[in-house]
């Protein structure tokens, strides 16, 4: 029998297979190209909000102020204020201002939410009652959050008071200490004085 210029079937039904396999393994790789994709792109949110929170913080504590400030029921206040353990204000320069005749000075208030493991920023932007900011979520999936500052006398201690004596003063140094869930223990130390 003479064989004409085809294909078998058998041959056929080989290449068949063959493009069948090649193309599975290209529907893999897309698939697991973007599924990659996907979850680095979760990543990088986590780890940006993660990055503008902490530098949040961490410019805040840079700019804090020795003065004083009059909250809006009156009365005069330190200018760093610890009021529980997951809540301290504190005086800050450099504060972006709409009124070309305002100081720049305000009042910046950290909340650690133990319940939802939410930390929140609220900004006064004066030292006079007026001018508050809505509260406003910084960052998620906090475990623990802490303020401790720093003495000659004895090195670091959770919280602070304010020598009466002098309201305005600030401590030689500021160290906030918080848990994430997935960075894990974060510090941020900053020296004021």
């Amino acid at each position: 029998m003479k064989r004409s210029g085809g294909f078998s079937l058998l041959e056929l039904v080989v290449v068949l297979a063959i493009f069948a396999l090649v193309a599975l393994i290209g529907v893999q790789v897309i698939q697991a190209t973007v599924r990659n994709s996907r979850q680095l792109t979760r990543i990088s949110e986590e780890s940006g909000e993660l990055a503008v929170g902490l530098a949040l913080l961490r410019q805040d504590l840079n700019a804090a102020l020795p003065r004083s400030y009059t909250p809006p029921n009156g009365g005069t206040r330190p200018a760093l204020t610890v009021t529980s353990p997951d809540r301290f204000s504190l005086t800050v320069g450099g504060l972006a201002q709409l009124d070309r005749n305002a100081s720049g000075l305000g009042r910046v208030t950290w909340r650690f939410d133990r319940p939802t493991g939410q930390l929140y920023r609220q900004v006064w932007t004066s030292l006079n009652p007026g001018g508050l900011a809505p509260e406003v979520p910084v960052l998620g999936d906090v475990s623990e959050f802490a303020l401790s500052h720093f003495t000659t006398q004895g090195g670091w201690r959770a919280g602070y008071s304010a020598d009466p004596r002098n309201i305005g003063q600030l401590p030689l140094g500021l160290r906030v200490r918080l848990t994430h869930a997935r960075a894990g223990e974060v510090l941020t130390v900053v020296s004021l004085r």
